[in-house]
């Protein structure tokens, strides 16, 4: 600092010869300053970017001295980053939004339901369903306005459960789950379950519709279904609440109703398993006079647990004992049991003699087990054939005519003799569809137009026991 005052006191004394010394101009680079600009007698800094001297350059003679040489900082440069998507993003010292998420707005929540309100609404406006208006159920507010309040009784027990309600509704509102709005509860179903269960208000609100339907023209089951309902309700409401769909799944409380009722009487419970030749043989003989009817009171979650079985493994024909028995007892002098078991023609033996006069009956008693035995080893011999069948013989097939390489998997009266070629069943190997292939000529089995050659291989001898 020193040494730059003392220049500038040199520069400002007169040189001799009555001459000033001419104004000190500053290196090149710099801008030119005012006076009066820097009050403390420093050059300003310069401007970014500009061609500064890397040396002090050689100034004139008249009072110009070597200046020390001012070393500025160097100011880093901003250099754009590679990635020309990065480049377009904004600098660093602004807030950076994400464009391309999708904007989320959030739903105002629905304000709180105070129950000093929903009581004055009850007393007042109560049987016309106010307050379930008020809680956000206009379903049942409109059954309310049209049913007098369920025709009171949901009333009273309204004044008993509604902060229940009050509160339901508003874990509802504050959630914002539209799971909770499907959910079905304990409570309402007996509420509908009490006055309305003999028109079947409990299982529409269950989505139980065909019970609901049944219930509506059956006058709740003549009331059976009604009181049994009133035990089996947890198990409706679990039922409903559950992801399990209505046709995969029966369910062991409908059936029960429908088997304990008087409809069971009509077979209903036949209808409900997919059951519909007893449930026709219910309908004309009034419940096999009774006895099955009586009978499924008890073998109904054998019933149940069967078609739920039979579905997960695919459609049987099987038969089974219990119903081989019910058709006996009352029906066997007809030869019913022998139409179940698929032996029609001793159907007609008993139909005509009366179950040969007694005898047979009393006898199959003995025997059933093994009639159905032997019905169920012909049925699963019969679908082994099936489908041992579905691939019919190529229609397109000409005896004697060389086919030449075939696929492995075409069938038609071929059979392969070795890997990729097909002909003529070679020796040693029995036919299994005989009458389709051609008759051997010779020892080999030549086949038309071919040279007679023998196999790729002879066939190899089967051991018998004991070698």
């Amino acid at each position: 600092m020193s040494t730059e005052k003392e220049t500038l006191r040199q520069r400002s004394q007169p040189v001799p010869g009555g001459q000033q010394a001419p104004p000190a101009q500053p290196p090149s680079g710099f801008p030119p300053h005012s006076q009066g600009a820097n009050p403390n007698e420093h050059m300003p800094p310069p401007l970014h970017g500009a061609n500064l001297p890397s040396q002090p350059q050689n100034l004139p003679q008249g009072g110009y001295q070597q200046q020390p040489q001012y070393i500025y900082p160097q100011v880093p440069q901003y250099v754009l980053p590679q990635n020309p998507s990065l480049s377009q993003q904004p600098p660093t010292g602004y807030i950076r939004y994400n464009l391309n998420h999708p904007v989320m707005f959030c739903s105002t929540p629905a304000p709180k339901k105070s129950i000093l309100e929903a009581y004055l609404l009850l007393i007042v406006l109560g049987l016309f369903g106010g307050h379930h208006f008020y809680l956000r159920r206009p379903v049942w507010g409109i059954l309310y306005f049209f049913s007098f309040g369920l025709l009171g009784a949901g009333w009273l027990i309204d004044i008993f459960r509604l902060p229940v309600l009050v509160s339901r509704c508003n874990n509802d509102a504050s959630q914002q789950n539209p799971n909770l709005a499907k959910k079905k509860h304990l409570d309402d179903a007996y509420v509908l379950w009490f006055p309305g269960g003999f028109l079947g208000l409990h299982h529409f609100y269950l989505n139980n519709i065909g019970l609901g339907v049944l219930y509506l023209f059956t006058f709740g089951l003549f009331g059976v279904g009604w009181l049994i309902d009133a035990c089996l309700m947890p198990y409706h409401v679990k039922k409903a609440n559950s992801n399990i769909p209505d046709c995969i799944e029966k369910s062991a409380a409908a059936t029960c109703i429908l088997a304990v009722s008087p409809a069971g009487l009509l077979g209903a419970h036949h209808y409900y398993l997919n059951r519909i030749g007893f449930g026709l043989l219910y309908t004309f003989t009034f419940g096999i006079f009774g006895v099955g009817y009586i009978v499924d009171w008890c073998r109904f979650p054998i019933l149940l647990k069967r078609y739920n079985k039979s579905k997960e493994i695919g459609h049987t024909s099987h038969k089974h004992l219990d119903d081989a028995y019910l058709l006996w007892f009352p029906l066997g002098f007809l030869g019913f049991h022998h139409f179940y078991l698929n032996r029609p023609v001793w159907g007609l033996l008993y139909m005509f003699t009366f179950g040969l006069l007694g005898i047979g009956w009393l006898i199959d008693l003995c025997r059933m087990w093994k009639l159905v035995e032997n019905c169920n080893k012909e049925i699963d011999e019969r679908v082994h054939l099936t489908r041992n069948n579905r691939s019919v013989a190529n229609p397109n097939y000409i005896q004697g005519q060389y086919y030449g390489n075939m696929p492995t998997t075409t069938v038609g009266g071929h059979v392969p003799v070795s890997y990729g070629q097909f002909g003529p069943c070679p020796p040693g190997y029995s036919n299994p569809n005989p009458g389709i292939y051609p008759t051997q000529q010779n020892g080999y089995g030549a086949v038309h137009g071919m040279n007679e050659q023998p196999p790729p291989y002879e066939a190899a001898s089967i051991p018998t026991k004991g070698h």
